[in-house]
């Protein structure tokens, strides 16, 4: 929360009286308790659905981490610059390779992805999607 919000309720709307404290204070606090449960959601969410590799809805293809290369940092920062990709989800697909990087593309798309991921030394495959 941004400090001088925060000191902005706790001083009671800027007149320092004891009732504008009192409900400064009851206002920083609901706010406080509402940041942590959406954390608390966000972390929950996480745990259940866990992250998926970005599926796109344009074809068939998919393209596939075959070898990571020499340069592990660059793949992971390209990974990460993809839509729908964290740091942690760029992580788990490197560690697990031969692992599908996006699915769901139309055949041109995934051409480009895979020479996008292949400039940074990696070793792709373009494939049709078949889901588990």
């Amino acid at each position: 929360m941004n400090n001088w919000f925060f000191r902005f309720l706790t001083s009671g709307f800027g007149t320092g009286t004891a009732a504008g404290k009192a409900v400064g204070w009851t206002i920083a606090i609901c706010l406080i308790g509402l940041w942590i449960f959406i954390w608390l959601v966000k972390i929950i969410y996480k745990a259940i659905v866990g992250e998926k590799v970005p599926h796109y809805k344009d074809g068939n293809y998919c393209v596939e981490l075959v070898a990571i290369g020499n340069n592990p940092k660059a793949l992971k920062k390209q990974l990460c610059e993809f839509k729908g990709y964290s740091s942690s989800l760029a992580k788990k697909v490197m560690n697990s390779v031969p692992s599908i990087v996006v699915t769901g593309l139309d055949k041109e798309a995934a051409e480009d992805f895979q020479t996008v991921i292949d400039a940074t030394g990696a070793t792709t495959e373009v494939k049709i999607y078949q889901p588990k």
